[in-house]
């Protein structure tokens, strides 16, 4: 199984520019957690909503602080084409629970432990249907 069967390809991403108040915002408007940072379809960082929480305890952080500012710039991306089992080392690895999906440095998708375990519950139904 490759990344590309399970990714979610509709990514919402976050201009670097915006405020993490924009992207708290805009986390919680579509129900996510993490956003990745994008400047004209590049992938530039990456920002969680802990980041966001965990910066606005810092002095001089405000509202209106650019993303850039506190984004992870150091993105595990994955690729379409990789094995699902790599990026779920990755995940592990990186103690994180999402991760860009690239070709080149264009994001063209994300998958998160969510996708991965949604799988996972579909293979053990086609394994055992009577049990679940």
């Amino acid at each position: 199984m490759k990344v590309e069967d399970l990714m979610n390809r509709k990514v919402i991403s976050i201009n670097d520019r915006l405020s993490i108040e924009e992207a708290l915002q805009k986390m919680h408007e579509h129900g996510i957690r993490r956003l990745p940072v994008t400047v004209d379809g590049k992938l530039v960082g990456m920002i969680v909503e802990h980041d966001i929480e965990k910066a606005m305890r810092r002095p001089g952080v405000i509202p209106q602080t650019p993303v850039d500012w506190i984004m992870t710039k150091k993105v595990i991306t994955a690729n379409a084409d990789e094995e699902i089992t790599m990026a779920v080392k990755k995940l592990i690895k990186n103690k994180i629970s999402g991760i860009p999906v690239v070709e080149g440095d264009k994001l063209i998708g994300i998958i998160s432990e969510t996708d991965i375990l949604k799988a996972f519950i579909d293979l053990i139904k086609e394994a055992s249907p009577a049990s679940l």
